[in-house]
Protein backbone atom coordinates (compact mmCIF):
# COMPACT_ATOMS: atom_id res chain seq x y z
CA UNK A 1 0.00 0.00 0.00
CA UNK A 2 1.14 3.07 -1.13
CA UNK A 3 1.62 6.28 1.76
CA UNK A 4 3.08 9.51 1.48
CA UNK A 5 4.53 11.18 4.79
CA UNK A 6 6.83 14.59 4.51
CA UNK A 7 10.78 13.65 4.89
CA UNK A 8 11.21 15.12 8.89
CA UNK A 9 8.89 12.14 10.29
CA UNK A 10 10.48 10.01 8.77
CA UNK A 11 14.22 10.64 8.34
CA UNK A 12 15.53 7.21 7.39
CA UNK A 13 14.36 8.17 3.81
CA UNK A 14 16.86 11.15 3.73
CA UNK A 15 19.69 8.83 1.83
CA UNK A 16 17.28 8.02 -1.17
CA UNK A 17 16.14 11.43 -1.35
CA UNK A 18 19.41 12.53 -1.84
CA UNK A 19 20.23 9.52 -4.04
CA UNK A 20 17.25 10.37 -6.61
CA UNK A 21 17.90 14.05 -6.86
CA UNK A 22 21.80 13.40 -7.12
CA UNK A 23 21.04 10.87 -9.89
CA UNK A 24 18.24 12.79 -11.73
CA UNK A 25 19.62 16.56 -11.56
CA UNK A 26 23.44 16.41 -10.28
CA UNK A 27 24.77 16.95 -13.39
CA UNK A 28 22.87 19.59 -14.17
CA UNK A 29 22.25 21.62 -11.07
CA UNK A 30 25.82 21.21 -10.15
CA UNK A 31 24.93 19.75 -7.04
CA UNK A 32 26.94 16.82 -5.09
CA UNK A 33 25.05 14.57 -2.65
CA UNK A 34 26.63 17.21 0.53
CA UNK A 35 24.94 19.96 -1.62
CA UNK A 36 21.21 17.77 -2.04
CA UNK A 37 21.57 17.28 2.02
CA UNK A 38 22.08 20.92 2.48
CA UNK A 39 18.84 21.34 -0.11
CA UNK A 40 16.85 19.02 1.92
CA UNK A 41 17.97 20.94 5.46
CA UNK A 42 16.66 24.42 3.76
CA UNK A 43 13.27 23.05 3.18
CA UNK A 44 13.06 21.42 6.34
CA UNK A 45 14.18 24.42 7.94
CA UNK A 46 11.30 26.76 5.90
CA UNK A 47 7.81 27.32 7.81
CA UNK A 48 6.08 26.42 4.38
CA UNK A 49 8.55 23.96 2.33
CA UNK A 50 8.24 20.48 2.05
CA UNK A 51 9.69 17.51 1.04
CA UNK A 52 7.21 14.27 0.86
CA UNK A 53 8.00 10.60 0.43
CA UNK A 54 5.67 8.23 -1.02
CA UNK A 55 6.99 4.16 0.72
CA UNK A 56 5.66 1.32 -0.22
CA UNK A 57 5.65 -0.30 2.57
CA UNK A 58 8.71 0.57 4.58
CA UNK A 59 10.29 0.94 0.99
CA UNK A 60 10.57 4.83 -0.10
CA UNK A 61 9.60 5.22 -3.21
CA UNK A 62 9.60 8.53 -4.56
CA UNK A 63 9.36 12.03 -3.56
CA UNK A 64 8.67 15.31 -3.95
CA UNK A 65 8.67 19.16 -3.18
CA UNK A 66 6.37 21.73 -2.45
CA UNK A 67 8.61 25.25 -2.28
CA UNK A 68 7.54 28.60 -1.96
CA UNK A 69 9.64 30.54 -4.27
CA UNK A 70 11.84 29.19 -7.78
CA UNK A 71 14.54 31.52 -7.55
CA UNK A 72 14.06 31.59 -11.92
CA UNK A 73 14.60 34.80 -13.39
CA UNK A 74 11.08 36.77 -14.27
CA UNK A 75 8.89 33.99 -12.67
CA UNK A 76 10.36 33.72 -9.13
CA UNK A 77 6.77 35.96 -7.61
CA UNK A 78 4.46 32.94 -8.27
CA UNK A 79 4.21 30.78 -5.39
CA UNK A 80 4.11 27.64 -4.61
CA UNK A 81 5.75 25.47 -6.51
CA UNK A 82 5.58 21.45 -7.09
CA UNK A 83 9.38 20.58 -7.36
CA UNK A 84 11.95 17.39 -8.05
CA UNK A 85 8.83 15.13 -8.54
CA UNK A 86 11.04 11.98 -9.09
CA UNK A 87 9.83 7.78 -8.95
CA UNK A 88 12.26 5.38 -8.16
CA UNK A 89 12.74 3.75 -11.39
CA UNK A 90 11.72 0.25 -10.02
CA UNK A 91 8.49 1.38 -9.61
CA UNK A 92 7.40 3.84 -12.47
CA UNK A 93 4.30 3.41 -14.11
CA UNK A 94 2.85 2.27 -10.98
CA UNK A 95 1.01 5.46 -10.00
CA UNK A 96 3.43 6.77 -7.82
CA UNK A 97 4.17 10.13 -9.83
CA UNK A 98 0.10 11.01 -9.63
CA UNK A 99 0.46 10.36 -6.08
CA UNK A 100 2.74 12.66 -4.93
CA UNK A 101 1.61 15.51 -7.17
CA UNK A 102 -2.07 14.91 -5.65
CA UNK A 103 -0.67 15.00 -1.89
CA UNK A 104 1.60 18.29 -3.10
CA UNK A 105 -1.55 20.08 -4.69
CA UNK A 106 -3.52 18.96 -1.45
CA UNK A 107 -1.02 20.56 1.22
CA UNK A 108 -1.17 23.68 -1.12
CA UNK A 109 -4.40 24.01 -1.29
CA UNK A 110 -4.60 23.11 2.51
CA UNK A 111 -2.56 26.63 2.71
CA UNK A 112 -5.28 28.87 1.25
CA UNK A 113 -3.44 28.71 -2.67
CA UNK A 114 -5.82 28.58 -5.52
CA UNK A 115 -2.87 27.59 -8.05
CA UNK A 116 0.16 25.61 -8.10
CA UNK A 117 3.08 25.68 -10.22
CA UNK A 118 6.42 23.83 -11.90
CA UNK A 119 9.55 23.74 -14.10
CA UNK A 120 9.67 21.03 -16.74
CA UNK A 121 11.11 20.21 -19.81
CA UNK A 122 8.70 16.94 -20.10
CA UNK A 123 5.23 19.03 -20.02
CA UNK A 124 3.26 15.57 -21.72
CA UNK A 125 3.05 13.45 -18.25
CA UNK A 126 1.31 16.85 -16.39
CA UNK A 127 -1.09 17.22 -18.98
CA UNK A 128 -3.61 14.37 -18.00
CA UNK A 129 -3.78 15.89 -14.66
CA UNK A 130 -4.76 19.18 -15.24
CA UNK A 131 -1.62 21.06 -15.75
CA UNK A 132 -1.14 23.56 -18.69
CA UNK A 133 1.67 25.22 -19.95
CA UNK A 134 1.83 29.07 -19.03
CA UNK A 135 5.58 30.45 -20.30
CA UNK A 136 9.27 28.98 -20.58
CA UNK A 137 11.65 29.88 -18.46
CA UNK A 138 15.34 29.84 -18.44
CA UNK A 139 17.01 27.20 -16.30
CA UNK A 140 20.57 26.43 -15.75
CA UNK A 141 21.12 27.31 -19.99
CA UNK A 142 18.16 25.43 -20.88
CA UNK A 143 14.77 26.22 -22.05
CA UNK A 144 11.55 24.30 -19.80
CA UNK A 145 7.94 24.96 -19.65
CA UNK A 146 6.49 26.99 -16.80
CA UNK A 147 3.31 25.05 -16.00
CA UNK A 148 0.31 25.97 -13.62
CA UNK A 149 -2.80 24.38 -12.30
CA UNK A 150 -5.52 25.69 -10.75
CA UNK A 151 -6.31 23.86 -7.30
CA UNK A 152 -9.84 22.74 -5.76
CA UNK A 153 -10.12 24.71 -2.48
CA UNK A 154 -10.24 22.54 0.58
CA UNK A 155 -12.46 21.20 2.63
Amino acid sequence: MLTIQSLSAVPAARAACIAWSQAEWGETARFSALDWDCELTRIEEHPIDQVFVAFDGNRPVGMAWMIEHEETGSISHLTPWLSSLVVDPDHREQGVAAALMAHVEAYAATGGDTRLFLLTDTPGIYFTRGWEVLDTADLAGRSVFVMQKNLEPAP
